[in-house]
């Protein structure tokens, strides 16, 4: 079989990933919205709306929840990350294609990921000014509020992804951005060795980090470890390894494969606590979702006419604006909450209403108004 090009008809864009980057974006938006809703309800049919909402959450954590700490749709990221870092740029190797100079990576890159970085670190700093200027005195305010002047220096700066505490500073969730930031600055290294094929020895450097990562649970907070690099980098670079086998049209996953995977983390999620168990378990969903993108993209080109389908358009749209909704909607449920506790108000439905309103809405400003115009200036000759 010729290995020397990409699968015909692969196309420069897959519709697959944005409809997956959309459904990783609105679990993690919808389980922060239901768990930081917090005010108790009052009545049957607000009790009945929470009730409903812990039913939900409690079956995605069931079906999809590795440990008690990573966010499943966290680790899905970073294997689509690793994809689509490195899909373009193998592709346009077996076309024998110019590649893209560093400068321009870099270039691209930064208008990428710092402009929206940088909008919500300004939303966080500015929940942390609000707590500190009139506090809430509500446990989970106060706890996203901490922010120390080095902490405030290492998240403006993207460095906090080797920054070895957690940052809270009313955004914690843009840690694991700053954890991608270093995994781009290190692509040129990557790069070196996965252009020449050298994909045990990546292999073998990430499971290496894992082993520093277990290593430095006993000396630093576990919440920053399990953020890391350390920790999320063998995620990234199965997402990546998996783009290589795509191209090299190997890697045929069957929706046979992706069952038996996901049933073998269930199974593993149901065996008693043991020194090592957690990790096995973030391992095994992490196979779930190497698998499941590699059936993704296969799917595509089976069935790409269905990337026009109302529900996957959905999907794509949601994926568009994914980043900038991951980014925002922390610090947005925290000044909504935080403003309703200041007017005397502690309604469940406002709570749930507000909040679900002004995290769509500043997301979109912030697509619109910053991430669109680097994104375009970002792909501008």
């Amino acid at each position: 079989m010729d290995t020397s090009r990409p699968p015909n008809d692969a196309p420069a864009r897959l519709w697959s990933l944005d409809a997956l980057r959309g459904v990783c974006a609105g679990i993690v938006f919808l389980s922060h919205w239901h768990l930081w809703s917090h005010f108790p309800p009052v009545g049957a049919a607000e009790r009945a709306v929470r009730t409903i909402g812990e039913g939900l959450h409690d079956a995605v954590a069931l079906l999809t929840w590795p440990t008690g700490g990573q966010h499943p749709a966290v680790i899905a990221f970073f294997v689509l990350s690793g994809f689509c870092i490195y899909y373009p740029t193998a592709r346009r190797q077996r076309l024998g294609e110019p590649a893209t100079g560093w400068r321009n990576y870099f270039r691209r890159r930064f208008l990428r990921i710092a402009p929206v970085y940088w909008a919500a670190s300004v939303l966080g700093l500015g929940f942390v000014a609000a707590e500190a200027w009139r506090p809430s005195a509500d446990t989970l305010l106060t706890l996203h509020a901490i922010a120390s002047h080095a902490e405030v220096g290492a998240r403006f700066l993207g460095v906090a992804g080797a920054y070895p505490r957690e940052i809270l500073a009313g955004n914690y969730i843009l840690n694991t951005v700053s954890g991608e930031i270093l995994m781009y600055a290190a692509y040129p290294a990557f790069l070196f060795f996965a252009t020449r094929s050298r994909w045990i020895l990546l292999s073998a450097a990430f499971l290496g980090l894992q082993v520093v990562a277990v290593a430095s649970l006993k000396h630093l907070s576990p919440y920053w470890v399990f953020n890391s690099v350390l920790m999320l980098g063998i995620f990234w670079h199965a997402g990546a390894l998996a783009a290589h086998l795509f191209l090299t049209r190997r890697g045929h996953v069957t929706a046979l494969h992706l069952v038996a995977a996901w049933v073998g983390f269930l199974a593993l999620k149901s065996v008693p606590h043991f020194s090592g168990l957690n990790l096995l378990k973030q391992a095994a969903w992490g196979l779930v979702c190497f698998l499941g993108l590699l059936w993704a993209v296969r799917f595509e080109l089976r069935h790409g006419a269905l990337g026009e389908h109302r529900v996957i358009a959905a999907l794509r749209r949601l994926g568009g604006i994914s980043y900038s909704l991951y980014a925002v909607h922390t610090p947005v449920i925290m000044l909504v909450s935080w403003a309703l506790i200041q007017g005397g108000s502690r309604s469940y439905t406002l709570q749930l209403a507000l909040t679900l309103t002004a995290s769509l809405l500043a997301t979109w400003i912030v697509h619109r108004c910053v991430e669109r115009p680097f994104h375009r200036a970002q792909h501008a000759s």
